[in-house]
């Protein structure tokens, strides 16, 4: 396996196709090649020979399918959990923005060693998420289901709590914060399709739909509607 000249860890590319694999896996879809290609901007020869050599190490199932062996998945939650927790750092210690905190945290989760993890977990008092809603997985815990739904998919009348936000993209974390969306934001679907027209924290508020479908929010209840 391809290791970095420190610690005797894997090279940050290896760690980053078993990050994407995992997150892609996470999605609920068959994670494909193409589909790691376009996410590490590499080419489709460049991924099949990646994945060879991921077999090759046992961090790949020996199944044709791109599936994480069990070592491959220790890994991917432990580089996923390092990445939550420098965002949870950048956040709530350094007070960055959360639109602002991804690319920096994935600089840090291939420097970051096991000791100073552990230390920066108990500094910050062993968050359980992310700023963006995503679990903290500490001693290898897999990843827990929420039964979180998109606020896209609420009927008019539903309502719920912003859990989670699904991609961490800069836009369309500016965007969310200036409509006053963050995690713990009641919100509730009034009327509208795209885009969807909403209750933010006591605020109507206009959402593109595809936006919407980004927020994640817990145990929506069918509320009377409004005459």
């Amino acid at each position: 396996m391809e290791r970095s000249a420190v610690g005797g860890r894997p090279s940050s590319t290896i760690e980053d196709y078993i990050v994407t694999t995992y997150r892609l896996a996470v999605a609920g879809r068959p994670v494909q090649g193409i589909q790691l290609a376009e996410q590490l901007g590499v080419s489709p020869a460049a991924v099949t020979e990646m994945m060879g050599r991921l077999r090759g190490a046992g961090l790949l199932t020996g199944a044709r399918r791109i599936e994480l062996s069990e070592a491959g998945l220790a890994m991917a939650r432990t580089l996923v959990s390092r990445h939550r927790l420098a965002e949870r750092f950048l956040v709530d210690v350094l007070g960055l923005g959360w639109e602002d905190v991804h690319e920096e945290a994935h600089r840090l989760e291939h420097a970051l060693s096991p000791r100073v993890t552990e230390r920066l977990a108990e500094f910050l008092g062993h968050p359980q998420t992310c700023p963006h809603g995503h679990p903290i997985m500490e001693d290898g815990a897999t990843e827990p289901d929420l039964q979180l739904q998109s606020l896209a998919t609420l009927s008019p009348g539903d309502e719920g709590v912003v859990r989670r936000i699904e991609h961490e993209d800069h836009a369309l974390l500016a965007a969310l914060t200036e409509l006053g969306i963050h995690l713990g934001t009641p919100i509730r679907h009034l009327a509208g399709d795209d885009p969807l027209d909403v209750e933010v924290d006591g605020h109507a508020r206009s959402i593109p739909r595809a936006v919407a479908a980004e927020v994640l929010v817990e145990a929506p209840a069918r509320i009377a509607a409004t005459p």
